[in-house]
């Protein structure tokens, strides 16, 4: 059975799935929130979901059925990202600024830390380390046995992408208007870039080259070692922000921006393979499952698109909006909406 342990499925922020999903999906169970919403991405681990919502309270449910596997509520603080689910613990941050490890078959809680501020991204967790960013600029390297702090490292503006690990490296894109590589056993700089605005854009890192866009709607490739830009695409006719992450492969990047649209460009030179068409504003991050993009959007949509031709395959229309992005185990799709609603696709019958 495949997971999707970490918010973009792996340390690397891929988003592509091991897995293809059914040609034909359709909701086979819906989990409704207790006058909550989600905007959190759910993790899937050994057939449970694991997902908080906006009002502080974290979940634990059954892949197959949707059944209730326990559920916790903490009082101070909701969730906004995703949780990381790794070795038996989950490992969750809130808007308040508190990181927690959980038991992932209990929810009970083993350790918590204290951050200066809030955040907005899920932690990684690579080499017994969970990594967090903040609101407050901080890179902060925990220890995923006992909480305790190992390293910072800090910028002078907001930290809001999650923190992409490859081998020794860290990526972040900051609002500082820098790609960042730090080292992973010493939280030190190892080298760092400009590029043309503020982001919060989480990077994608796949061949050797590092994926993300700007509030300025410039999307980057920029190389891994030594840091340096392989190309820049812009939309000649529209510049709107990206606030998504990537998914990426050997055969495609794609991302979703606020223009209301979907774009995917060659990895090798950046130009233009298609556009989707969306018909609202994307904050949802894509994902890469077999041939197929899944893609959900503020107003309440999810389309399958073709990965080859950018023709739509399937929609579905919640409502709501979907500001969590899609998960994907065991031939299911798992995504969350505002109004509460927590959606399990799966082939249609």
């Amino acid at each position: 059975m495949a997971d999707w342990p970490l918010v973009r499925g792996d340390a690397m922020a891929s988003g592509v799935a091991e897995e293809a999903l059914p040609e034909k999906l359709a909701p086979v169970w819906e989990f409704a929130a207790e006058d909550s919403g989600f905007e959190a991405t759910a993790a899937i681990v050994g057939g449970v979901v694991y997902v908080g919502d906006v009002d502080g309270t974290f979940y634990a449910m059954h892949l197959a059925d949707g059944g209730l596997l326990w559920k916790q509520h903490f009082q101070d603080g909701g969730f906004l990202a995703g949780a990381a689910v790794v070795d038996g613990r989950v490992y969750v941050g809130d808007f308040n600024g508190v990181v927690r490890a959980l038991k992932a078959d209990s929810g009970e809680t083993i350790w918590e830390y204290t951050a200066e501020a809030e955040f907005y991204a899920a932690p990684n967790v690579v080499a017994g380390q969970v990594l967090v960013t903040t609101e407050a600029g901080e890179l902060v390297s925990l220890d995923a046995e006992t909480g305790k702090m190992k390293w910072r490292f800090q910028i002078e503006a907001p930290l809001r992408c999650w923190p992409t690990v490859v081998d020794d490296r860290v990526f972040l894109a900051g609002c500082d208007e820098r790609l960042h590589a730090v080292a992973i056993t010493t939280g030190e700089e190892v080298e760092g870039i400009a590029i043309d605005g503020p982001t919060g854009s989480t990077p994608a890192v796949v061949g050797g080259n590092v994926y993300f866009g700007t509030e300025q709607g410039t999307f980057y490739s920029i190389a891994t070692k030594p840091l340096s830009i392989g190309w820049q695409y812009r939309d000649p006719k529209r510049s709107e922000s990206i606030r998504t992450a990537a998914a990426a492969d050997s055969r495609t990047v794609v991302y979703g921006t606020r223009g209301k649209q979907v774009n995917a460009l060659d990895p090798a030179s950046g130009k233009l393979q298609w556009t989707f068409s969306t018909r609202s504003s994307v904050e949802s991050s894509p994902i890469i499952a077999g041939n197929r993009v899944f893609a959900a959007t503020k107003r309440g949509r999810m389309h399958a698109i073709d990965l080859v031709s950018g023709e739509e395959t399937w929609e579905f229309e919640a409502g709501g909006s979907f500001l969590a992005s899609p998960s994907v185990a065991d031939e299911r799709l798992i995504i969350g909406n505002t109004d509460g609603t927590l959606y399990c696709f799966g082939k249609s019958e």
